[in-house]
């Protein structure tokens, strides 16, 4: 059969079984909700925000949109000269990491910022945020 790679019928099998990874990843506890900014940030003021991964120690890239910020600390250590610079991105490995971050721009929960683990089947299975500014 024209176009037909050997992989056999699979009409006999049960595709009916549900599997929900949704809250595999939280932040906070809670796993991303689209229509629920989990805070709102002050417009033009810094803040001091810690990131931890503590009691897990799989790598997350940690990304915050509308802003740049300031590495305080990186898995408990001062960042490294490279990294001292303006970011968008902290690495949370196992430890807390601390930024300065300060937010010019209103984000209504319409038009809500996020922060995400910036591993896609991390983001996607419900490691991000919305806030409000």
């Amino acid at each position: 059969m024209m176009g037909h790679m050997g992989h056999g019928n699979m009409n006999h099998m049960n595709h009916g079984g549900k599997f929900d990874f949704h809250h595999a990843n939280k932040i906070n506890g809670q796993a991303f909700d689209m229509n629920k900014p989990m805070f709102a940030a002050a417009k033009g003021q810094y803040e001091r925000w810690v990131i931890s991964g503590v009691g897990d120690m799989m790598l997350h890239p940690f990304h915050i949109h509308g802003t740049q910020f300031r590495i305080l600390s990186e898995n408990g250590k001062p960042p490294a000269a490279h990294r001292a610079g303006w970011k968008d991105t902290v690495k949370v490995e196992g430890n807390v990491s601390e930024v300065l971050v300060k937010f010019n721009h209103n984000a209504p929960k319409e038009h809500a910022y996020m922060a995400h683990c910036h591993l896609l089947e991390h983001e996607d299975t419900g490691m991000m945020l919305g806030f409000t500014v």
